[in-house]
């Protein structure tokens, strides 16, 4: 499975890219803190460190996204962990070699002391330590996002078989419910399913909607409501209402995963379905009406 997905990371960014710089500044300095408080050029080094910090790891988040859209960490482990591997590792090693040299020899003018020997026993090991952290913190998160999705859509056919049978069941019966018989002030009159927009709860009352905008109430509530009408033209979107499939008009999805929908007659307040009931309800949608 092919995973595109977009990492909620804000806030691990946020605290981990300047902690990650302060840490990767100070790993092997031997003055006390003290010390260094007092020297300007201290603050340099580390605003230095959490610059380079940052374009690493966009850089390697920039090839996850990429990676994401052409391996599963499911059924392709091993080209996926090396492919991304060696460009995010090698990549990176490459800029801290680059930056830690310039800045050393050329800004921080350090050439008499600095030894280029020291970046490949500490800087770029300890850079890959971090990497190694930043990466396996991404793949938990691919993983959790592909176990979600997995057990939402075992979770889809089981609601999907369910319907099926109890449609099934309705049908053996040989029940064809063809209209109800609905409150019209002091009277009450049939209305045929054709003509139902929506049914929906309104405090102690179940109010029916037909195409026309007309409001009717009726003496059964939405659940004993929801038996009865036939599965392949009515929908229960909600605790609050039942829909026909006629009088939905625009499904878009809110980013979460829900999906909001549009009705005709329009409707006085949101009308969503869940994400839980999400694919059910795709299913019902593009299903046969007979």
């Amino acid at each position: 499975m092919i995973l595109s997905i977009s990492y909620p990371d804000r806030n691990l960014r946020l605290i981990a890219i300047p902690l990650w710089g302060f840490i990767y500044r100070n790993i092997g300095e031997v003055a006390s803190f003290g010390q260094l408080l007092k020297d300007p050029q201290y603050y340099l080094d580390v605003g230095v460190a959490i610059l380079v910090t940052f374009l690493i790891w966009e850089l390697n988040r920039f090839f996850i996204f990429r990676f994401d859209q052409k391996y599963s960490w499911i059924e392709q482990t091993f080209p996926r962990a090396l492919t991304q591997g060696v460009t995010c590792f090698g990549l990176s090693s490459l800029i801290v070699l680059m930056v830690t040299f310039v800045y050393n020899t050329y800004l921080a003018q350090r050439h008499p002391l600095f030894n280029i020997e020291i970046v490949f026993m500490t800087d770029i090991p300890m850079a890959c330590m971090f990497l190694l952290v930043m990466h396996l913190l991404y793949t938990g998160m691919w993983l959790r996002v592909y176990h979600l999705r997995v057990v939402e859509g075992l979770q889809e056919r089981i609601n999907s078989l369910e319907n099926t049978t109890i449609l099934n069941t309705n049908t053996s019966t040989g029940r064809a419910l063809r209209s109800l018989l609905v409150n019209q002030g002091k009277a009450q009159v049939p209305l045929n399913l054709e003509e139902i927009a929506y049914l929906s709860v309104a405090g102690d009352l179940c109010v029916i909607r037909n195409m026309q905008g007309q409001s009717f109430t009726i003496d059964q509530t939405l659940e004993q409501l929801e038996e009865s009408l036939p599965s392949s033209e009515f929908f229960r979107l909600n605790r609050q209402i039942i829909a026909h499939r006629q009088a939905i008009r625009k499904v878009e999805a809110d980013g979460s995963g829900r999906l909001l929908l549009q009705l005709s007659p329009v409707f006085s307040e949101e009308v969503s379905v869940s994400r839980k009931k999400a694919g059910v309800f795709k299913n019902w949608m593009v299903g046969s009406s007979k």
